[in-house]
């Protein structure tokens, strides 16, 4: 910690201490406690399926034969075991190339140090955004403190760097996906690593500088193909600012192409198997209403700073984001006005380029792109960068009355954001768990019967919710017996007990229907997505 960081934390009142202190604490022990209260769902699902090498077309012809299975034999595809090795793990990621494969190998590793259950797979992203910590503050730093001469700036800078830690380390966005097993804490790690990195590039000119950018441009893209965004991000801030200085522009070129280069051969199996990522990724091309579109753009930004876990049609999809986006506005106009381009141009194109990226495909061809949150993980890095430099100006300000409206802000933002994570932390399943969210209340309502038979047919999400489902009824301590079928008029041989369609297609529903000796009977409460199948009434 150099001379000047030291003196800053030195002068600041002990009760400012105290609370930076406290909200980081919390922060961590929001990430690394309650890892496996939350439902397991669908998509953490095939984190652990791949890792362990094995594929759902493998899995898919074992269990949905009709015959009867336990939950238990579900659970065996998501555990390492000696007849899958890495060669498996290997072949199993590559038959889905639209996800690279640095997260899900180095979740295998993770699996043969600590093992395959839910807390041991989750803690990997809880330590992959601890690691952020650090992360942030350096590139807050380069961003910051490298443009300002004074000391006053430096200053100022500092107090950016520690504002958007704070905000970081209790928003409830970053502390929920920190508890789950896919790649969103991995990417926020390496995006923000890249971003620091270029800009120690252009403020160095050493190979050794580019040389570590080239390899957080290959990190980034062997961990999410959307980090395309990013560096056309940084492209616009080399061009932009260094226009004349073609050694800039040419390193950086350089770096970019090596990592690049370094790409090839995940983007040759993408291109040989180009088919397969279409069919994979062919949920994107289906249009859901703009209005719903609009209402989740903003619940994407405002979860930065709050999120409740409320219906989408709850006043507060209409009142909270709104203000959140207008303090975002707010921010970002503060930041292009007072600071050099440099430092508003980052921040702003990360805010915007890659939302846009995501948002105006939608909204001119169709599609659902810009469903899932996750994928604004660069825009909501801007976003707290953008906050931080406006509190830090409201607390620093001469006037007494701006001091108090950047402390109360910061006391805002702080206080929702610990209730948010409060809320999100006791829970076990949110809205991120997508097609998964009730399974918990499946699995309590299960819980009254004695070895339940659980009936499905083959749909897209089937297979990870099925074995979601079964580790919730593991968590339980009970047994429930499954009959899957490809084809619904595949005939069953019964296991008796009590029967329930889970998530039931039109088709199996017509098909045990058309028998004449099945009656449907939906179950209470009516979120429970289950219906029953019981003898029909002569």
């Amino acid at each position: 910690m150099s001379a000047k960081t030291k003196s800053f934390y030195f002068s600041l009142p002990f009760q400012l201490i105290i609370l930076f202190i406290t909200v980081l604490i919390l922060g961590v022990y929001f990430r690394v406690t309650h890892l496996d209260q939350k439902v397991y769902w669908h998509d953490e699902v095939f984190t652990s399926v791949r890792a362990s090498g094995y594929t759902a077309e493998a899995i898919i012809p074992q269990v949905f034969s009709g015959d009867p299975i336990t939950s238990e034999t579900l659970l065996q595809y998501q555990q390492l075991s000696d007849t899958h090795g890495w060669s498996e793990t290997w072949q199993a990621l590559t038959s889905n190339p639209e996800h690279p494969p640095l997260y899900y190998l180095a979740v295998r590793l993770w699996m043969e140090w600590f093992g395959s259950g839910v807390a041991a797979v989750r803690s990997l992203s809880v330590v992959l955004s601890l690691l952020t910590l650090p992360a942030l503050y350096w590139f807050s730093q380069e961003l910051f403190d490298r443009s300002y001469q004074s000391p006053q700036g430096s200053r100022q800078a500092l107090w950016v760097s520690t504002l958007v830690i704070l905000l970081w380390a209790v928003s409830p966005f970053h502390v929920l996906y920190a508890q789950e097993a896919r790649q969103s804490s991995l990417w926020t790690l390496v995006t923000i690593l890249s971003s620091a990195a270029l800009l120690r590039s252009l403020r160095l000119q050493t190979r050794t500088s580019w040389l570590i950018y080239a390899i957080t441009v290959a990190l980034n893209l062997y961990t999410f193909l959307l980090s395309v965004f990013v560096f056309a991000c940084h492209g616009l801030v080399v061009l932009a600012t260094r226009p004349f200085s073609w050694r800039s522009i040419r390193r950086f070129a350089a770096a970019l192409v090596a990592g690049g280069l370094a790409f090839l051969p995940w983007l040759r199996i993408m291109i040989r198997n180009w088919d397969v990522l279409q069919s994979k990724t062919a949920w994107t091309t289906q249009s859901p209403p703009l209005s719903v579109l609009a209402k989740l753009w903003g619940l994407h930004f405002s979860s930065t700073f709050i999120d409740l876990g409320l219906p989408l049609d709850h006043p507060y999809t209409y009142l909270v984001p709104p203000l959140v986006l207008a303090l975002i506005a707010l921010s970002l106009g503060r930041l292009c006005r007072q600071t050099p381009r440099r430092v508003w141009l980052m921040v702003v194109l990360l805010v915007v380029l890659p939302a846009l990226s995501l948002i105006l495909p939608d909204i001119l061809v169709g599609g659902q792109r810009s469903l899932n949150t996750r994928y604004f993980v660069p825009s909501l890095i801007g976003v707290l960068l953008a906050v931080a430099y406006l509190l830090a100006g409201w607390i620093q300000h001469p006037s007494v009355r701006r001091q108090r409206w950047g402390y109360g802000l910061l006391t805002l933002l702080l206080t929702v954001g610990i209730i948010s994570c409060a809320a999100s932390w006791q829970a076990t399943a949110w809205w991120s768990k997508g097609v998964s969210y009730y399974n918990p209340t499946v699995a309590d309502f299960l819980s009254q019967f004695d070895q339940p038979v659980i009936v499905s047919s083959l749909a897209p999400d089937t297979l990870g919710n099925v074995i979601s489902l079964s580790r919730e009824v593991a968590r339980r301590d009970r047994l429930i017996w499954f009959q899957l079928v490809i084809d619904p008029a595949v005939p069953l041989r019964w296991q008796p007990g009590d029967r329930f369609l889970y998530y039931p297609t039109e088709s199996l529903k017509q098909s045990l229907q058309a028998t004449g000796t099945l009656q449907l009977v939906p179950v209470e409460p009516p979120t429970v997505p289950l219906v029953k199948l019981v003898a029909a009434q002569p």
